[in-house]
């Protein structure tokens, strides 16, 4: 309800949530900072918080919901990042890039038509969000660094250009070394499951749990009530086998683990 790209009630999310034998989820309505001074996505962003609130009440004895805002490309406003963060009790932050700091290209990338563009153009494209995911990671205030390569959604699965991935490992693993330095949460999104990928794939998870990292949360960025855990079995069977016995999620912004394995008995 409250997203541009939204369909569905609180009410309908929490039954589907149930009905999926689900013990919760976190309700993160977009917070785009490059539109800050966008009244309706401001008013958005109260009755997402409010209505969250409101079912974190009436359905405290059947699921956990977490109040949450997904705070996108903080590194075009930092100080409206702030603000909206210090303004509402949130349980859990989302950190995220949609839009990368490239000259008149500074636009969502999903709104980006990448079959007009050279490689040489993809590969400038491609090096900015991941100079600017690196950014946001050092310098963000958030819990969860979330979907880590979805430019990937569009450049690849979209428009099929092709991206050397391995060529950005260096940033890559400079991200997640900074996730695990500041304690934060890498998230594993498997809204791409349908398409037989997640964000980020098993190698950089990989690269993760050998660098040290332990915090990992599965989110299906579900944006329809029919589509809510979707993808949380596969993604717990990958992570399990990869050695991740624990995920994380997070009321009042403290960090709480649950097993892996329940996901799988679900």
């Amino acid at each position: 309800m409250f997203s541009h790209d939204g369909k569905g009630t609180l009410e309908e999310l929490c039954i589907s949530a149930v009905n999926n034998r689900l013990s919760g989820f976190a309700v993160t309505d977009h917070c785009d900072c490059e539109i800050s001074d966008n009244e309706a996505m401001l008013e958005n962003l109260q009755n997402s918080y409010l209505e969250a609130e409101k079912y974190q009440n009436l359905y405290m004895d059947r699921l956990i919901i977490s109040k949450g805002i997904e705070i996108g490309e903080s590194l075009f406003n930092p100080s409206f990042a702030e603000k909206i963060i210090a303004e509402r009790d949130y349980d859990v932050i989302l950190g995220s890039v949609h839009a990368v700091r490239i000259k008149d290209h500074d636009i969502p990338f999903s709104l980006i038509d990448f079959s007009c563009f050279d490689n040489e153009f993809i590969e400038s494209y491609v090096t900015q969000y991941f100079i600017d995911l690196l950014e946001t990671a050092n310098t963000a205030d958030y819990d969860i660094l979330s979907h880590l390569t979805v430019v990937l959604r569009y450049i690849v699965y979209k428009y099929n250009r092709k991206v050397e991935l391995k060529r950005y490992f260096p940033v890559i693993k400079e991200i997640l070394k900074t996730v695990i330095s500041r304690g934060k949460t890498l998230e594993v999104n498997t809204s791409g499951i349908e398409n037989g990928y997640f964000m980020p794939d098993e190698e950089i998870i990989s690269m993760y749990k050998e660098l040290g990292g332990k915090r990992i949360s599965l989110g299906s960025d579900s944006h329809f009530p029919e589509s809510i855990g979707a993808g949380l079995t596969e993604g717990a069977l990958l992570l399990s086998k990869l050695g991740f016995t624990e995920l994380t999620y997070y009321i009042n912004r403290i960090p709480y683990e649950y097993k892996t394995q329940g996901l799988l008995q679900r």
